[in-house]
């Protein structure tokens, strides 16, 4: 039995998209291009974690096994928390629900690295990019990391600030982080346990929360993702992002 859970959290009263995880691109729901990338990576069994019976149902068509959890629960983390109270696993894994293009590969390098480094706390990912529409955009967050893949910080801003741009650094990227967390299920269990954090409440970051309390989240490199579905207009761009690369 392997000693990694992933958890899916897909709740289904978005603000912003509500029901979003069972929107289509093509012909698959949201959720279901995430179950899937999830199963490939094949490192765990996979779980999704809803408040809503509607997302039970629908998930199971495609044979995913879900559970309910409350309704009271503040944000996707204390949901994969309650999911996996009772479990064996030592090592659980938050894959957004609203991420249909996680690649199997980012899942299995975000377990891989909690397992080897038992310094890491918490395993997450990063992208290199020199985009200013990125760089610039508040909801693109940005990393600072140490040489050794460890987060220093994580921002709304362009961090770090080059205060001059030369030739040595003008290519130097920045780092977007990527929303998929890895756990060690004792972190997990310290991090809901902890009050949101001054910082976390000005970038509203949770990540910065674990950074404040002295955990130790490292990351690791991938190839940024596509589109993340929080509006109408993000399904759309995610129907012609998909078009592009199956083409």
């Amino acid at each position: 039995m392997s000693d990694v859970l992933i958890v899916i959290p897909a709740r289904y009263g978005s603000s912003r998209l509500p029901g979003k995880m069972l929107k289509t691109i093509a012909g698959k729901t949201v959720i279901e291009h995430v179950y899937q990338a999830c199963k490939k990576a094949n490192v765990g069994e996979v779980l999704i974690a809803t408040e809503n019976q509607i997302v039970v149902d629908a998930v199971a068509k495609f044979g995913a096994n879900a559970v309910l959890t409350s309704d009271q629960c503040q944000s996707g983390t204390d949901r994969i928390f309650e999911a996996s109270k009772g479990r064996p696993e030592q090592f659980i894994i938050n894959v957004q629900g609203d991420e249909p293009f996680i690649l199997p590969s980012t899942v299995a390098a975000i377990a891989q690295l909690l397992k080897e480094d038992p310094s890491c706390d918490i395993s997450t990912a990063v992208a290199p990019t020199l985009e200013d529409a990125k760089i610039d955009n508040p909801n693109c967050v940005k990393a600072v990391l140490a040489k050794d893949g460890r987060a220093l910080y994580f921002s709304r801003s362009r961090v770090p600030f080059k205060r001059e741009i030369t030739e040595q650094n003008k290519n130097v990227p920045y780092w977007q982080h990527c929303g998929i967390y890895g756990y060690r299920r004792s972190a997990l269990e310290r991090f809901v346990s902890l009050p949101p954090s001054p910082l976390e409440k000005l970038e509203k970051l949770e990540q910065l929360r674990a950074l404040e309390d002295g955990m130790i989240i490292k990351c690791v490199e991938i190839k940024a993702a596509g589109p993340a579905i929080d509006t109408a207009d993000d399904l759309r761009r995610a129907e012609e992002y998909f078009k592009q690369i199956n083409k």
